[in-house]
């Protein structure tokens, strides 16, 4: 000490001595450690043109990274400018170090994208295989960069520094994209995490993505820059039950929202609820995972998605057989399911909402089955029976019923404007078979229009037999007896019937024929009385049933 006094008098300590001189002096840990991060830059040279720091061989880098390492010791902080120490601990051979020294400026200020940039950098670059957890951090820091505008807007600006050029913000949509392959290129098959690293990061970004539709979640009790991240972030962060409140004022507002807009809808449905509410309290959980599934037209994962929502520690308790949300007094529901924290009931209402999310899965397998290549009507049925049944539970009946009515009748037009009459035919008459008689109805009106229109193409083939036709064109009567076509077709063809079996040698047969003819005729005219086409079918029909009544029948002889 007495040694570097005596250098201090006679000029200037340089900062290995300064640093030296503030330990040995008895001086507080944050100006030593301060001391410290000085001595640290100095051992470092100073880049032009673009400014950052660089060192003379391998030695500069590690003086640095040790200096730096030895300040972390004393003042863990924060410091200022953390991404340069990162740097510096790095390319000294720190890694770990520099990992948790960025660790601990996002927990300190979790908005700066400069800092989350740097450790989902590190992190990346450092992680093995097996440390599962930390590829789950090094997901949610990348995620939490995906959709903050401010990150996008410095990218920008470097480019446009770096090249000379004006970067268009139109590009960010193309390098975000790009962003997102290289990482999933990066990302190992099997890291030991609970959940697969891609579809990990696909529902981070997603969260991001819905969360920035919203505005981002504040920082600072409100008063700080947003957040624009997944819910492993906001674990990570001891936020869940922040943020729980957050997504709680969003739901009231938007269900105050569709209140106002029901009270003064006059049509004939209800609007449509935001796109952001119905995704973000889902997003920020574990049915996030599912709805990601169902998002790409994966409805058998999805539905197996949603029959273990438990912590390990819930599910080792538990075991099979045991409600697939965690336990009420679980420590760790909050954490997984950061959308729910702020809402009363929230184990009851994550299982409600996942039978909603299962519901849907089903409904979705249900009409893949009915509008694939091959059709498989009976597992079509099967899976919407299951999905009406399960609608009881959560008191979606009717809801669910008026949902399976509509892909039919969408399913079943389509056919039925391709000229696939069969298929229509079958579509509708699998669904009908499965659905109650208040939503019957629409079914039946456009099962009689699609039967009528194939018994005529079909009695209109001089080569087919009739009984077909005559069968489609009954049912389609039956049906919908108000529908003038298939009455009057339905007479044709059942004449046409009668002399077909006279011809084959069945009398008998073409007298009751003509006997179901003039009755359904007659019946017809009441419907539509004074029609001519009904009166002449139906006087025809009595003159041809008069004729073979007077026919011997070698039957009967």
């Amino acid at each position: 000490l007495d040694d570097l006094r005596t250098a201090a008098s006679a000029g200037p300590l340089d900062d290995e001595a300064r640093w030296l001189h503030a330990t040995l002096s008895g001086r507080s840990a944050r100006e030593v450690a301060l001391r410290l991060r000085r001595a640290a830059l100095a051992a470092l040279t100073p880049l032009a043109p673009h400014g950052g720091f660089g060192a003379e061989g391998d030695n500069g880098w590690r003086r640095a990274a040790d200096l730096i390492d030895a300040a972390r010791g004393i003042d863990p902080g924060p410091w200022t400018s953390p991404s340069l120490y990162a740097v510096a601990l790095v390319r000294g051979g720190r890694r770990k170090a520099a990992v948790a020294l960025l660790d601990d400026a996002v927990r300190g200020d979790p908005a700066d994208h400069r800092v989350t940039h740097s450790l989902a950098v590190a992190l990346l670059n450092s992680c093995t295989h097996t440390e599962g957890s930390r590829w789950e951090r090094c997901v949610a820091a990348w995620a939490a960069l995906l959709h903050d505008a401010a990150f996008w807007a410095h990218v920008l600006a470097s480019a446009s520094r770096r090249y000379g050029v004006t970067v268009e913000p139109s590009l960010v949509p193309v390098l975000r994209a790009g962003l997102r392959e290289v990482l999933e290129r990066h990302l190992p098959d099997d890291a030991g995490t609970r959940v697969a690293l891609g579809p990990l990061l696909q529902r981070e970004a997603d969260a991001a993505k819905l969360l920035a539709a919203v505005g981002g979640f504040p920082t600072s009790g409100g008063g700080g820059p947003p957040l624009f991240c997944g819910p492993l972030r906001i674990a990570e962060l001891g936020r869940s039950a922040e943020f729980g409140a957050f997504a709680a004022a969003w739901e009231r507002s938007f269900a105050d929202a569709r209140a106002a807009q029901a009270s003064a809808y006059t049509g004939s449905t209800d609007p449509a609820a935001p796109a952001a509410h119905t995704s973000l309290t889902y997003a920020f959980s574990e049915l996030g995972f599912a709805q990601l599934l169902l998002g790409h037209d994966k409805a058998a994962d999805a539905l197996a998605a949603l029959s273990e929502l438990r912590c390990p520690g819930c599910r080792a308790r538990g075991g099979p057989g045991a409600a697939a949300v965690c336990e009420p007094a679980c420590g760790r529901f909050d954490e997984l399911n950061p959308g729910y924290a702020g809402i009363p009931d929230k184990h009851l209402r994550l299982s409600l909402d996942a039978r909603g999310l299962a519901l849907e899965a089903r409904l979705s397998m249900g009409r893949a089955e009915m509008t694939s290549a091959r059709p498989d009507f009976a597992a079509a049925a099967a899976y919407w029976r299951r999905a009406l049944v399960h609608s009881r539970e959560i008191d979606r009946y009717r809801e669910t019923q008026t949902a399976i009515v509509d892909m039919a009748l969408g399913a079943a037009r389509d056919a039925h404007r391709d000229g696939r009459l069969s298929l229509a035919v079958s579509t509708l008459d699998a669904t009908r078979s499965v659905i109650g008689a208040n939503e019957r109805g629409r079914l039946e009106g456009q099962l009689a229009r699609v039967l009528a229109d194939r018994g005529i193409s079909v009695a209109n083939d001089e080569e087919a037999l009739l009984d077909r036709p005559a069968a489609d064109l009954r049912r389609s009567v039956a049906f919908n007896p108000h529908l003038l076509r298939a009455q009057v077709s339905l007479g044709i063809v059942l004449r046409g019937l009668a002399a077909a079996r006279w011809r084959s040698g069945s009398l008998s047969g073409a007298r009751d024929t003509l006997r179901e003819a003039v009755d359904q005729l007659t019946a017809a005219l009441v419907l539509f009385p004074d029609d001519p086409d009904l009166e002449e079918q139906r006087e025809a029909a009595v003159a041809d049933l008069d004729h073979v009544m007077w026919q011997p029948d070698e039957s009967e002889q």
